[in-house]
Order: C-alpha cells, then sequence, then structure tokens
C-alpha cells in the first residue's frame, strides 16, 4: 500500500524526535537537556491531542484529580495545570481548523454560558472594591483558567464515547487515590505520602486523609461527587466484569470517605443517597431499603470508635439539644463565620467585599458578632456565604443561575430522552451528574470555594454532557425527517 504525504510526514517525524532527543539527553548542561526533553515531551503531547482531542482532556483532569501542579509548586517546580490548558487548547484550535472539532451550535447550553460569562464579569468589577487587590486578582485569574479548562473539555470531548472514557478516567484515578489512602489506615504508617498523593490531617487522635489537597473536608466533598457516578455505574453496567470492577472502586471510594471524617461531606454522601434511591432509581425496592436501615443500625455499634464519635458529634445540630451548635468548637466557629459573612453582605450588598477578601475582613466583622473572636484569619466554610460576602447579590444572582440552569437543562434533556427507547442508557450518566453535582453543593454548604476547580470540572462535564445529548436528539430527529421524506 502506497504511502501518503501525512505518513510520510509522521514517518519522518518519528524518526527525529527520538534523535533530537537523544541530543537533548547528552547536553552537557544537564538542565538544559531536561529542559529541551520537556519541550519534545511537549511537541508529542500537542501532536497526539490533535490526532484525538479527548485525551488532553482526560490527562487535563486527571492532573487536576491529583492536584498534580500544586504538588509540583510546593517542591519547587513550576506548575503544570496552565501550560497544560494552553498545550490542550492550541491543539483543539488546530485539530478544529484541519479538520473540524468545536461544536456548530450551542442550543442548550447557551442559558448557562450567560450565567458563567455573567459570573465572571462580577468577580472581575469587585475588584473595584477590593480592600486587598492581589487577593482579587488571584482570584480572577483563577476564574479565568477554570472557565478556559470549562471550554477546553466541552470542545475536546466530542462524542459521547470519549466522555464516559472520561468519567472512567476520573472515578478510577479516585479509586487509585482512595487505595493509597487506604494502605495509610491499614497500615499505620501516616508518614508515606505517595509524594504528596494521600496527605493526612492530625485532628487529635484522629488521623483524617486529606488526599492530593491535604484537606479532609474539601477531599471529602469530592470524593462525594465521584462516589455517585460510581454508585451509578455499579447499579446501571450490564457486563458482569465492569459491574464487579465498579462495586469494588465504589466500595474504596466510599472507604476513603469514611476515613475523611467529615461530617459536611458524610451529611452529602447521605442526600446523595437518599436523590439515589427515592428519586432516579424507578426500581426501588421499600423492603430492602427497610433491610438495608436495619443493618446499618445493627452495624453501628461494630464500627470502631472514631467513626461512631465522628458521626454522634451531628446530634449537636439537632433542634432537641440545648444550644446544639454551640456545644462543639467548630460548629460554634462556623456560625461565627457564617454570620460574619452575612454582616459583611449587609454592608456591602451590591458587590460584596471584592473576590478573595473575606478572609482578610473577618476580624472586623466578627467582633461585631461576638460569638468567637479569633487572631488569625478565617474562611467562610459556606461557598454560598463566601459568594454572597464577596461579591454581593449580583455574584450569588449569577452563581445560583450557573446551578439552576445546568439542572434545568439536565431535567430538559433527561424528558427529551424518554421520547428516544434507544437512548435509555444514556440516561443513567445524566441521573449521575444531578447526584454529583448534588452531593458536591450540599457539602458547599458547609465549605467555602478554596477548591473551587473541582466544581467547575464537574460544570464542565455536565455542560458537555447536554451539548451531546442536544446533538444526539438532533441528529435523531433529522434522521426521522429523512426517512419520511424518503
Amino acid at each position: 500500500m502506497a504511502l501518503t504525504k501525512t505518513d510520510i510526514f509522521y514517518l519522518l517525524l518519528a524518526i527525529a524526535l527520538p534523535g533530537a532527543a537523544g541530543v537533548a539527553l547528552s547536553h552537557p548542561d544537564r538542565m538544559v537537556g531536561l529542559l529541551m526533553v520537556a519541550g519534545i515531551a511537549g511537541l508529542v503531547m500537542v501532536m497526539m491531542i490533535v490526532i484525538q482531542p479527548s485525551l488532553g482532556a482526560n490527562i487535563l483532569i486527571i492532573a487536576i484529580f491529583t492536584n498534580i501542579s500544586s504538588l509540583l509548586t510546593d517542591s519547587g517546580y513550576p506548575g503544570v495545570i496552565k501550560p497544560l490548558v494552553v498545550v490542550v487548547f492550541a491543539a483543539i484550535m488546530v485539530r478544529n481548523y484541519y479538520a473540524g472539532q468545536l461544536p456548530t451550535e450551542r442550543n442548550q447550553t447557551l442559558r448557562v454560558e450567560f450565567f458563567i460569562i455573567g459570573y465572571a464579569i462580577t468577580v472581575v468589577l469587585s475588584y473595584l472594591v477590593a480592600d486587598s487587590k492581589s487577593r482579587a486578582m488571584d482570584n480572577i485569574t483563577d476564574l479565568a483558567k477554570d472557565i478556559a479548562i470549562l471550554y477546553t473539555i466541552l470542545f475536546a470531548l466530542r462524542n459521547i464515547r470519549d466522555w464516559k472514557r472520561t468519567i472512567w478516567a476520573i472515578i478510577i484515578t479516585a479509586s487509585l487515590l482512595s487505595i493509597l489512602g487506604l494502605f495509610q489506615v491499614a497500615s499505620g504508617n501516616y508518614t508515606e505520602t505517595f509524594f504528596g498523593l494521600a496527605k493526612v490531617v492530625r485532628d487529635g487522635a484522629t488521623q483524617r486523609l486529606g488526599g492530593p489537597v491535604n484537606e479532609p473536608n474539601m477531599w471529602g466533598q469530592i470524593i462525594v461527587a465521584v462516589l455517585s457516578l460510581a454508585i451509578f455505574r455499579t447499579l446501571h453496567e450490564t457486563h458482569p466484569t465492569r459491574k464487579l470492577i465498579s462495586a469494588g472502586m465504589t466500595a474504596l471510594i466510599f472507604m476513603e470517605l469514611l476515613n475523611t471524617y467529615s461530617r459536611g461531606a458524610y451529611l452529602a454522601f447521605s442526600v446523595a443517597v437518599f436523590l439515589i434511591m427515592f428519586v432516579f432509581e424507578k426500581n426501588f425496592d421499600l423492603r430492602k431499603a427497610i433491610l438495608g436501615v436495619i443493618v446499618v443500625v445493627m452495624v453501628f455499634p461494630l464500627l470502631p470508635a472514631s467513626y461512631r464519635d465522628r458521626f454522634s458529634t451531628l446530634l449537636s445540630l439537632s433542634p432537641s439539644t440545648e444550644n446544639g451548635i454551640y456545644e462543639d468548637s467548630s460548629f460554634r466557629g462556623r456560625t461565627s463565620e457564617i454570620l460574619t459573612g452575612l454582616r459583611m453582605f449587609a454592608e456591602h450588598p451590591i458587590l460584596g467585599l471584592g473576590a478573595g477578601n473575606y478572609r482578610n475582613n473577618y476580624q472586623k466583622y466578627a467582633q461585631l458578632i461576638g460569638i468567637e473572636l479569633r487572631s488569625e484569619e478565617r474562611e467562610a466554610h459556606s461557598l454560598y456565604i463566601e459568594v454572597l460576602a464577596e461579591t454581593g447579590i449580583l455574584g450569588i444572582f449569577f452563581f445560583g443561575g450557573i446551578i439552576y440552569s445546568l439542572f434545568a437543562a439536565l431535567t430538559k434533556m433527561t424528558r427529551l430522552l424518554q421520547n428516544y427507547p434507544g437512548y435509555d442508557d444514556w440516561l443513567p450518566w445524566l441521573n449521575a451528574f444531578k447526584v454529583a453535582l448534588g452531593g458536591y453543593l450540599t457539602a458547599a454548604i458547609f465549605l467555602q470555594g478554596s477548591y473551587i476547580r473541582y466544581f467547575w470540572i464537574f460544570v464542565a462535564l455536565t455542560v458537555t454532557a447536554i451539548q451531546l445529548t442536544d446533538e444526539m436528539i438532533a441528529r435523531d430527529h433529522q434522521s426521522t425527517i429523512h426517512e419520511i421524506a424518503q
């Protein structure tokens, strides 16, 4: 078979690149040689992403879920996320120029994009009222990067098969990270952090798994969302081997969640389980549910004391408990932080205090509340209070609009799919993201947006799923019209 010009080009490149790498490694200055090799590796990556754009999305998402960029910067090396975004986006643009890659119509995602752009403009405007301009600028830069990642994922995952593979990549990554954490628990060796991929935070006598982000509560929030996806795969995989593997990964991720000892994540997971059992699973068996509750009640006393103690602190939230939330120091602190955020909003209702400026204003406003005084800066400990305090009514309007429009578009797509019986296997994937987002956003009631980039990843994958569903329905509709015309 004769070689084409394209085949010859790739053949020559395959010969030239290893040679160039060999020359680079033999350079007398080792650092220069390594930089040259890194440049060659980047070129190879660009070529691979041009050929298979979904590869770029997977590399980017795995890099974010493993928090590899922060781990590198903590070790004195340059971060990789921003260069990765540039490389992947550039490769997708090259691919689009030659073969067409971008979606031509985005009818069902326009409302979500409108609110995203509105929120971004509000964050930028909040810079004008911020006391700490540097913190506001850091927030603006991070948001711009997150939105760039969102569109990179949307443009890279252009078919359902690639989108599903990306979800599997997330579940597998979370499972592997969970194995590292569970090894620490089983061995009692918490000093081994596996190059920072499995960090641990000591809370009194309890060792809490913090994953690669080194923050157990935030890691628990992320795990809840991924665990929701894994549960849906366990319930809806038809192939026995894949179902068994899904169940195994679900168990691993669940044990990782337990060992974060995050009460907010526990509550969020309870909400996710409730949604799965009572809202999305049509074959729900009440008898099995009651049996499950009985098993949980019987097993609870047999759990390690550390788990029981952590769960029991949730009873402080009960209205029947006198002085409920004030009996626990962390509840008392979070109450102060939430009320302080509301006070900030009351005095700066339009644009808030400025993006990223809650912390440096906490002391000033906490004194007015008087519940708890601390000398250090504090976080809002609620994403919604943080948005309200830092970007005002405009910020919470657009941020709430993002959430509402996502769920509205997902609901619309699932209803439309009911008219196309051939796509029944696609419905659980969409429902899984309703639950994943619901779980994440429930945990966000108790947690600030320190690792908000994970939220934007879930938003990006949801927007992409909506876009792919709309295209799939449009193709089916056109095919039906064509058959009628024939």
